[in-house]
């Protein structure tokens, strides 16, 4: 039974990394013919659609009533995003570049509506009203990144627009295909996990905030080693920002977090905090992120996965 786990995961990751390279090669089309930048269309489409998991785990939680159970997933998943995916990008590209004009300042605007939850939470209830106004910001935020102008001139320039359905039936599938590639995975390392007795700690901080961050990842691989570094970014960016904001703001509109353990939340946005602050600085030093600054980023994600593991230890 074990090795046919093994090889539905092993199917699974192949079906996970060919849809990635659908949903890549699409945008990229998308974005020729609506003379988008592929950071925008990466943050506004993959990032919403990538968010699924934890969007889902949220509205679940608060329908059961216990909606603090998708906060840890959430924080998790977003200090994933800021290290380990950019980290992993910044290593396959061997640095990434800021490029697109405006993109410093939306860096800026990811990481501020990243802690507005977190900020709003601090008196140990995230209500209703909170999560309004963090779904307002969300909106806000989207209405700006569609006034973005920069357009896309690049080899797909040239396609003409009545192909344009024919793109986003292949992005939709490509994405749909993602999503569940990837709940299938995590689903099953999951029992694979119980089957080998492992902590609920280890289960819960490596398996299943990984495992919701699986299309992120893939995604955000796969476009850098096709040479769409911005897709990553934008990727990255819009999944911490939908993440924070929709996903945990949908959760407290239907039914507002209570922060059971306060201390264990304040470390977890402590080290959000400074994993904001490590990758903001490494990118706005040169205007870009080198080989080691993504190493080290990636080297800070296994120190905090280490820290998690030893400071929850019963």
């Amino acid at each position: 039974m074990i090795f046919l786990y093994i090889i539905l995961i092993l199917i699974g990751c192949i079906v996970l990394v060919k849809s990635a390279d659908l949903v890549i090669k699409n945008l990229t089309k998308i974005a020729a013919v609506l003379h988008w930048s592929e950071f925008v269309v990466s943050f506004v489409i993959v990032a919403v659609a990538t968010s699924l998991p934890e969007i889902a785990v949220g509205l679940v939680s608060a329908v059961n009533q216990i909606p603090s159970l998708s906060l840890g997933n959430v924080i998790g998943a977003n200090i994933i995003n800021l290290t380990l995916i950019l980290g992993l990008v910044a290593i396959i590209s061997n640095g990434l570049s800021l490029k697109t004009k405006g993109l410093e300042v939306n860096v800026i605007f990811a990481i501020i509506l990243s802690f507005l939850p977190m900020l709003f939470a601090l008196d140990g209830v995230l209500s209703r009203l909170d999560g309004l106004i963090i779904l307002i910001c969300f909106i806000l935020y989207l209405v700006l990144m569609f006034k973005i102008k920069e357009e896309f001139k690049k080899e797909f320039s040239n396609h003409p627009k009545r192909e344009f359905l024919k793109f986003v039936f292949q992005l939709v599938l490509g994405l749909i295909l993602l999503v569940l590639s990837a709940q299938l995975i995590t689903n099953l390392v999951k029992i694979l996990a119980a089957g080998f007795n492992l902590s609920p700690i280890f289960i819960g901080l490596l398996i299943v905030s990984l495992g919701t961050t699986l299309p992120e990842l893939t995604f955000g691989v796969r476009a850098a080693i096709k040479k769409h570094q911005e897709m990553s970014l934008g990727s990255s960016l819009g999944t911490i920002i939908t993440n924070s904001c929709l996903a945990l703001g949908l959760a407290a509109v239907i039914y507002p977090i209570q922060i059971i353990n306060l201390n264990n939340f304040l470390m977890m946005f402590g080290f959000l905090i400074l994993a904001s602050l490590i990758f903001a600085i490494f990118i706005y030093s040169k205007k870009q992120l080198s080989l080691k600054e993504g190493i080290a980023l990636v080297i800070f994600y296994i120190v905090f996965v280490i820290f998690q593991i030893f400071s929850n230890r019963p």
